[in-house]
């Protein structure tokens, strides 16, 4: 009996924290996190949707992940961790009798954040293997070109936002017909310390 009431008065211990999306995201409130101090939720991940940020719904298979790394009074502020695309929008994506060109380099920020980026090309017929590894190698060349002259806030934001993967598009379609270019993944790896 008295350990159900230990765990109650455990739970009445803890004060929720207000999490906060980065100013990238327009600091939207995320959600709340129990903790008995504030120091307790730092490093912990959120995830969210685009939609969830931005209210539109077009957006809903883009899943974000945050790290809570600082703490201001009762709120928690992120730093964007990486991002994702929905397993079944991909699924939707790729056709049957066309190519799917995956590329996936490490790129690091002019501020000095290293983030792993995956592309993903999807082609209307298919494509010879000469022309996928062209196609690779533009993904590449972009992402490490448009990294190095980018702030970390200003990569993610192209990355989210979808100008990146137009910017792809643009170039690659030169290549050999397209008919999606989608940055599918990132990851922070390194933060400048």
């Amino acid at each position: 009996m008295s350990s159900k009431t230990a765990i109650k008065d455990k739970w009445k211990l803890k004060k929720w924290f207000t999490i906060l999306a980065p100013k990238t995201f327009g600091e939207v409130v995320l959600g709340t996190t129990p903790a008995y101090d504030s120091n307790q939720a730092l490093n912990r991940k959120v995830e969210t949707t685009l939609y969830d940020l931005t209210g539109d719904y077009s957006l809903v298979y883009v899943h974000l992940y945050f790290k809570i790394v600082g703490i201001e009074g009762d709120r928690l502020v992120t730093r964007f961790a990486g991002h994702e695309l929905s397993r079944d929008y991909i699924r939707s994506l790729v056709r049957r009798k066309s190519s799917k060109i995956d590329a996936i380099t490490d790129v690091t920020t002019k501020d000095g954040y290293l983030i792993r980026v995956k592309g993903l090309a999807l082609t209307t017929y298919r494509a010879h293997v000469s022309q996928k590894t062209e196609i690779r190698k533009i993904i590449w060349d972009i992402l490490s070109k448009k990294a190095s002259e980018s702030s970390f806030d200003e990569f993610v934001q192209d990355v989210v936002f979808g100008k990146l993967s137009n910017d792809i598009f643009q170039q690659a379609k030169k290549i050999y017909p397209l008919r999606k270019v989608e940055i599918e993944k990132t990851k922070v790896l390194k933060t400048p310390s």
